[in-house]
């Protein structure tokens, strides 16, 4: 059915979703030049796993999926193949940047497990933390003697996480304690925490990273190109 849609920026912005529309349109203007790039091993590749993805499992299941969104085969092939062209085409712009740009994000990606209780009372927290410091209890004797529904005692393992995702009380910590370490009661948001850290997985520069890494400076160019975009449109965005 034909509502006589005719959608400008600003109802694009109005759903909230011009920022999207524009990258995608970017997108497509910088791979464009790639679509033939793509062999019949690849196509099939892609094509397989699209269909995985959206459980599309026969051919008339595709052909109604592509009525309903309107989309002939050739928009569909050059739909379904635009991420894997904006990551070869991410992967080939910054392939010499890649290595520092990874030492520089590497505090940032590195995932870590730790054990935390939290308590209201001072007095306690410090009794707790004397207690596992001289290994009078462990960690999950204190969190198995403990209710769950307690509002002022909470504990629990976390992680993988990266530093970026924790407190900022939690993270300082986190980048200079050893494996093992037990850190005494800090403050924070109304609780004091007792912390051990665990473990860490520490990133590597393998082929998977670099694609992600790759990605992240993509978006970064992406969203710069969108704000550059609207205030040559008169947005202000001081």
């Amino acid at each position: 059915m034909d509502f006589g849609l005719n959608i400008n920026s600003k109802e694009l912005a109005k759903l909230g979703i011009l920022e999207t529309f524009f990258k995608r349109k970017l997108k497509y203007k910088y791979t464009k030049i790639l679509q033939k790039s793509i062999n019949n091993k690849q196509q099939l590749k892609i094509i397989n796993d699209w269909k995985k993805k959206n459980s599309i499992n026969s051919n008339s299941e595709l052909e109604q999926w592509l009525y309903l969104y309107e989309l002939n085969m050739d928009e569909w092939i050059n739909f379904i193949n635009s991420d894997y062209l904006w990551t070869y085409w991410c992967m080939d712009k910054y392939k010499d940047e890649l290595n520092q740009y990874f030492i520089k994000r590497k505090d940032y990606i590195d995932l870590y497990y730790y054990t935390i209780i939290k308590l209201k009372n001072k007095e306690f927290a410090d009794e707790i933390y004397i207690r596992l410091k001289e290994k009078e209890s462990t960690f999950e004797e204190i969190v198995n003697n403990f209710s769950p529904d307690n509002e002022n005692f909470h504990a629990e393992q976390i992680g993988p996480i990266p530093i970026n995702k924790m407190e900022d009380a939690i993270a300082s910590l986190i980048k200079i304690g050893n494996l093992n370490q037990l850190f005494e009661p800090k403050l924070s948001n109304g609780f004091w925490f007792i912390l051990r850290k665990d473990n860490v997985l520490k990133a590597e520069f393998n082929y998977n990273q670099k694609i992600k890494l790759s990605l992240e400076l993509g978006e970064k160019l992406l969203h710069n190109k969108f704000i550059e975009n609207q205030k040559k449109r008169g947005f202000n965005f001081s």
